[in-house]
């Protein structure tokens, strides 16, 4: 987990005013981004799981 990520693009703005609530709400930007990444990857999991349900195989026994 020694990977460092630079993120471009994001208006100064709103990373301010992210900046200001992480603060306000005493949370560091870094756990609230890694949050967010893992809620919606589990998010993406589960809808993927709706669509890729295993097939259930019966044995059946007799003559084929």
């Amino acid at each position: 987990m020694a990977k460092s990520y630079i993120i471009t693009g994001i208006d100064e703005v709103t990373w301010k005013e992210f900046k200001a609530a992480c603060a306000y709400y005493d949370i560091s930007i870094r756990a609230t981004l890694i949050k967010h990444i893992q809620n919606i990857a589990n998010d993406y999991r589960k809808d993927r799981m709706m669509f890729d349900k295993p097939k259930i195989y019966k044995d059946r026994k007799g003559k084929k």
